[in-house]
């Protein structure tokens, strides 16, 4: 077969990050149609995430440490293709085949995937035109049977493994390394502080290892919980991370740093009143934005929200709120029995954790926030309503 007529295949992903999975995927190509070029194409953005990826660079980084680590960097026909990135903008997948098509003029073009995407490919922008340019290379993973279908596709002999990014993502949020990776990807994560790993080694200086276990138990069980909830995993493993940021600073520079606030404020100078300690929570959300560069308004709203809650929260502030008083970490009984509810009925486990918040501030025969008070009503009009 003449080197023009070889096949070309193009591997377009978000590689955030390259696991492997991928890696799997593409030598079981190489191996079975021995192509001209086998391009990885990382997207710049892509219109299926609901996350902030990785700088584009970093995953470059990272897809050419995993390349090594699997035997593929030094192969010629393996390439990292910036067509996607330099247009520094959703790029759909028939515009990368369009292109690859002028490029390799007359070459039999395959476009790779796993089986867990090839149900949702009818949801592509223009499939038809994919499908005149370019065949499909499907490979068998878990769960994703690799039926006739609707669309016709080349099978790529072999099973391969589970890839699930979120999840391997949501252990990154955590610092924790997913075997997934490769050890010198997980490496140059450390290294970058790629998944939020800047913003925890920050805190973690900011705070006692206690509270820092805490935050890290916060965190797990809101990224566990978020599609419940009916928000992002990255989102909540940010606000939940950071929401007892200010929480170790004490009393005086706490209220040095609320004061400001409390001028425009009034529920913050009835708590600075009342119960100096839970104004860490408006003093989180400021510790947020200023030390750690948060700007989401639905983050530093979950930072503050999360000791006291509030009528009209949104779906990430009632996440951290929860996830504060029922993580793993918490030794009490009612914590657990929140935990579990809400995997079950998350909206059933927010009532739960407002009233047994309420039930410990009216036992402890103190001041009672407002807010608190007036959270419950409003779930009990929303109730009976």
């Amino acid at each position: 077969m003449a080197e023009h007529k070889k096949p070309v295949i193009i591997y377009g992903g978000s590689f955030d990050p390259p696991h492997r999975g991928h890696l799997e995927l593409a030598a079981a190509a190489l191996r079975q149609l021995r192509p001209a070029a086998l391009y990885f194409v990382p997207g710049f953005l892509t219109p299926f995430k609901d996350f902030a990826p990785a700088p584009y660079a970093g995953r470059r980084a990272m897809l050419r440490a995993a390349l090594a680590a699997a035997g593929l960097g030094g192969r010629a026909e393996v390439k990292i293709s910036p067509f996607e990135a330099a247009r520094r903008r959703v790029v759909y997948t028939w515009e990368t085949v369009a292109h690859f098509r002028r490029r390799h003029p007359g070459a039999p073009l395959y476009f790779l995937m796993g089986s867990d995407c090839l149900a949702g490919f009818g949801r592509w922008r223009r499939p038809d035109f994919i499908l005149a340019h370019a065949r499909l290379l499907v490979g068998l993973r878990p769960g994703h049977a690799l039926g006739r279908g609707e669309y016709p596709f080349t099978p790529l002999a072999g099973r391969f493994p589970e890839a699930d990014s979120t999840a391997i993502r949501e252990q990154l949020f955590l610092g924790r390394r997913p075997a997934r990776l490769y050890p010198v990807v997980n490496d140059l994560i450390g290294k970058k502080g790629f998944y939020l790993g800047r913003e925890r080694a920050l805190l973690k200086k900011t705070l006692t290892p206690a509270r820092y276990a805490h935050s890290l138990h916060t965190a797990a069980l809101a990224a566990a919980l978020a599609p419940a909830a009916g928000a992002q995993r990255q989102k909540a493993a940010l606000a939940a991370l950071l929401h007892d940021c200010a929480r170790d600073l004490a009393p005086a520079a706490l209220r040095r740093l609320c004061l400001p606030l409390a001028r425009r404020d009034a529920a913050l100078r009835e708590t600075l009143k009342e119960a100096p300690v839970l104004a860490h929570a408006w003093a989180g959300a400021l510790r947020a934005r200023t030390l750690f560069g948060v700007t989401d308004p639905e983050v530093l709203e979950a930072i503050k929200l999360h000791a006291t809650g509030a009528p009209g929260m949104g779906p990430l502030a009632r996440l951290v709120y929860l996830c504060d008083l029922a993580n793993q970490g918490r030794a009490f009984g009612e914590a657990g029995l929140v935990r579990r509810l809400a995997f079950i009925d998350f909206e059933a486990a927010f009532r739960a954790a407002n009233y047994v918040k309420l039930v410990y501030a009216f036992a402890g025969g103190g001041w009672v926030h407002p807010l608190s008070v007036q959270l419950w009503n409003s779930l009990q009009e929303k109730k009976s309503g």
